[in-house]
C-alpha cells in the first residue's frame, strides 16, 4: 500500500480534527503539551508547561482543563497529563519516530499516521498486528504513504464523525 487514500471519497475520510476544537491559546498549549512529553518521555503536569509558554501555573492550569473537558488530553486525579492526542506519555504498542530525530508513543495506529499531519514532518510509524503481533513499519513522507512492511498492509477506516469522543482514555 503506497500513494494516498484513494479508495473513498475525501469527504468520508475527513474527521474534524482535535486540533479544530482548540482556541490558539489552547492550541499553544496542546502543542506545549505535546512536546514536553516527547521531550520528557513521561508525564508532565500543566505546572512544568507553563514556562514553555511564557504563562502562569493558573494559566496553564486553566488551558489543561479546557482541553480535557473537549477530549485533547487526558490528565489523572493528580493533574498530571497523561495524554495530548496523538502522544501518549505511557509505553504503547505504537512508536512514531519524527524526522527531527525524536520519537513518542502513539495512542493508536491511526494517531500513529496521523502524527505525520500534527507535526507537519515527515515519520516512520513501527507497530504490530494487534492479532498476530506481526512487526509493521508504514514510513510517510510529504504526507504520503511511501513504504510499509509487511507489503500488503491494509489500513481500515472507522467513521469517528459519529462519535463526541472517539478517542478512549486511560
Amino acid at each position: 500500500m503506497t500513494g494516498r487514500f484513494t479508495d473513498y471519497p475525501e469527504e468520508r475520510l475527513r474527521i474534524s480534527s482535535i486540533d479544530s476544537r482548540c482556541t490558539p491559546d489552547e492550541r499553544a498549549m496542546r502543542f506545549a503539551i505535546m512536546n514536553a512529553i516527547i521531550d520528557r518521555g513521561g508525564i508532565v503536569h500543566p505546572d512544568s508547561v507553563a514556562g514553555r509558554l511564557g504563562v502562569g501555573t493558573e494559566v496553564a492550569r486553566s488551558l489543561t482543563a479546557s482541553l480535557a473537558e473537549k477530549n485533547v488530553v487526558v490528565a489523572g486525579d493528580d493533574g498530571a497529563i497523561r495524554v495530548s492526542y496523538p502522544v501518549s506519555a505511557m509505553p504503547t504498542a505504537h512508536r512514531v519516530s519524527l524526522a527531527d530525530g525524536r520519537a513518542f508513543h502513539a495512542m493508536c495506529a491511526i494517531d500513529a499516521l496521523g502524527s505525520a499531519f500534527t507535526f507537519r514532518q515527515d515519520i516512520e510509524v513501527a507497530t504490530s498486528c494487534h492479532r498476530c503481533r506481526t512487526p509493521i513499519r508504514v514510513v510517510v513522507r510529504d504526507g504520503e504513504v511511501v513504504d510499509v512492511e509487511p507489503a500488503g498492509l491494509h489500513v481500515v477506516h472507522a467513521d469517528l464523525n459519529v462519535q463526541e469522543n472517539w478517542a478512549g482514555s486511560c
